[in-house]
């Protein structure tokens, strides 16, 4: 399901981009989860207690924290969401391009364009979650997004994938080993014999510690450090 969050500080601004946005994705039977915010810093309070969305609508100009910075501070916590702004002021339109904006829309012009920027989003994020990996056992059949696996751990025989925004984490009966082997090994990588890590999901790497966007802090075995340092870079060069 399609998680977004839409930041408006007018309680009717927001309430129109909600509808809007609900409208027009529904017409393509899509039904998202949409979750409102009439600031940013609830926004974030959110994102610290582990909440992801793959789209955010964002005004600009609010009084508690400025769009542009909600904006940098989304990214740090989830690089691959994609960011609109709905705003009433074109002077920000620059810096919108900057910070790698996905869509900006004027409010005065929201029916009209807002319906192509939602539509022209909801395909790009459909195409992400094709990227996924199969759990198959005898009692569980399911398909996990890969943007979803923030790490997986060893414990005894079996695999533990640890998501994002799902508390209990998933087990399967299979060895880190089998697992990375189908896994992309561009965006999952060995920090220590017993953990993987989504790169997609690296906030930072302190002494050896290797964080995460949702605060997880696990660490690195010092034989791998260089190795995820290198590939992390990489990473980073080459998608963010």
């Amino acid at each position: 399901m399609l998680q977004i969050a839409v930041c408006d500080d007018e309680p009717l601004s927001l309430k129109n981009i909600e509808a809007e946005t609900r409208r027009c994705l529904e017409k393509q039977h899509i039904f998202p989860m949409i979750t409102t915010f009439t600031n940013g810093t609830h926004l974030l309070y959110a994102l610290e207690d582990g909440d992801f969305f793959d789209l955010l609508l964002l005004d600009i100009e609010m009084p508690d924290i400025s769009g542009m910075d909600l904006a940098r501070r989304i990214h740090e916590k989830l690089p691959q969401a994609l960011i609109i702004f709905v705003t009433a002021y074109f002077k920000y339109a620059v810096d919108a391009y900057e910070l790698n904006i996905f869509r900006y829309i004027p409010k005065n012009q929201l029916s009209g364009r807002l319906m192509h920027a939602v539509t022209d989003a909801a395909a790009i994020l459909e195409t992400q979650d094709t990227e996924s990996y199969l759990i198959s056992s005898q009692n569980r059949m399911e398909r996990i997004p890969l943007k979803n696996i923030l790490y997986l751990v060893r414990e005894g025989k079996n695999g533990i994938f640890h998501l994002c925004s799902q508390p209990e984490p998933i087990r399967l009966r299979k060895s880190l080993a089998e697992i990375h082997a189908e896994l992309p090994q561009d965006e999952f990588i060995y920090i220590d014999r017993g953990c993987i890590v989504n790169l997609r999901h690296v906030s930072s790497i302190v002494r050896t510690d290797c964080i995460l966007a949702d605060g997880s802090r696990l660490p690195i075995a010092q034989s791998r450090l260089s190795e995820l340092k290198r590939r992390l870079n990489l990473f980073w060069s080459c998608k963010i």
